[in-house]
């Protein structure tokens, strides 16, 4: 497990869900964007962004906006917002503690698509819970239960600290798990129990449970996004 890092999310939302909005979302966030945001910052630089259509049917409910997730550590962050700023959609913006219980070894070169599909989950805290409750739920009962569950190969935690937009959407937490292609649109895939129709109604009853206790019940957001990972200053998508 990593030792919890600062880091600063930006989110930024477009309307459009039909095929070629999609396409020219991703033309544009590669072609345009990422060598702008490249030149922002000289740190690591890890984007996702909605590079599918949205899955019909999903096995939970996914958002159909088109996402651009930004994630950078240390001192890039506000150079980052300036260039989102000046786009066309909605921004918003998370300083967070980022700690990672499981995650893969990159042998991939810079700016290659991370394989998989990588279900970003913006969640809330059960109010009926103190916030020491809250991340013992999550952190101590929940985390160990999903990768248990789940065909996990990077599971990302990020512990909302503060916003770094003002006006930005409360959430307290948002999660990256790394799933295989077909987890977002196969239950038997999405937990890990194909072949058996009984492992996976238990492990769907033990998730469904194990999320109820410590997630404000109806509030919880959740995109498929293509990961890509810049760690060197001037690298192409």
């Amino acid at each position: 497990m990593t030792t919890p890092a600062a880091k600063t999310i930006h989110l930024l939302t477009r309307p459009g869900d039909g095929p070629g909005a999609r396409e020219a979302f991703v033309r544009d966030v590669h072609d345009r964007l990422v060598p702008r945001l490249l030149e922002a910052t000289s740190g690591p630089l890890k984007i996702g962004v909605t590079d599918e259509p949205k899955p019909r049917p999903s096995v939970i409910p996914l958002r159909s906006e088109n996402l651009l997730m930004v994630s950078t550590y240390g001192e890039g962050g506000a150079r980052v917002a300036e260039v989102l700023a000046a786009e066309e959609g909605t921004l918003a913006g998370y300083r967070v503690d980022e700690s990672t219980p499981v995650d893969y070894t990159r042998t991939w070169a810079d700016g290659t698509r991370t394989r998989g599909v990588v279900l970003l989950t913006l969640l809330r805290q059960n109010r009926r819970l103190s916030w020491d409750d809250f991340m013992y739920e999550w952190h101590g009962r929940h985390t160990p239960k999903a990768m248990r569950l789940h065909p996990l190969w990077s599971y990302t935690r990020n512990v909302v600290t503060d916003l770094a937009v003002a006006g930005s959407r409360r959430f307290d937490g948002i999660v990256e798990e790394v799933f295989p292609i077909g987890a977002v649109t196969d239950l038997a895939v999405f937990f890990d129990a194909r072949g058996s129709d009984e492992r996976m109604k238990a492990n769907m009853r033990a998730m469904t449970a194990s999320t109820a206790r410590f997630l404000d019940d109806g509030t919880v957001d959740a995109v498929p996004t293509g990961r890509y990972v810049m760690s060197i200053r001037g690298a192409h998508v």
